[in-house]
């Protein structure tokens, strides 16, 4: 009864590391939207703008806009903050609704605001990581 107490505590032991080391790996990352999918090759364009940084993935999910990933913020970039994509901003979703969704997820150091880009008035959360 002890040993198999012990093998189920190590187990839960195991997995809760596991857990930790997954969580601290997505706090790290930095996303980046740097261009339109339809202009370029995504992976390419991530692989040219990341200067020294390394490239953890690429996406054109987000309003096809090439949205990148990288394992911290690309140096020289002109903005050393990471951004990410929230959504479209509305009628209904301003400057105000687009910072509160920004902030919900980074509560910290995130700032949201509705940007002309890429002919879309996106809603754009810049943050610190």
């Amino acid at each position: 009864m002890v040993n198999q107490m012990s093998k189920s505590f190590c187990f839960f032991a195991i997995l809760v590391l596991f857990v930790a080391v997954q969580l601290i790996q997505v706090e790290g990352e930095c996303t980046k939207v740097v261009g339109d999918c339809g202009a370029a090759n995504c992976a390419s364009h991530c692989n040219s703008y990341a200067r020294g940084a390394r490239v953890l993935g690429s996406s054109c999910s987000f309003n096809n806009l090439c949205t990148c990933t990288f394992d911290r913020p690309p140096p020289g970039s002109e903005q050393p903050a990471c951004d990410v994509g929230m959504g479209l901003c509305t009628r209904d979703c301003q400057d105000d609704c687009c910072n509160n969704k920004c902030v919900s997820r980074f509560t910290k150091t995130g700032h949201g605001s509705c940007v002309d880009a890429f002919n879309m008035i996106l809603c754009l959360c810049s943050y610190n990581r």
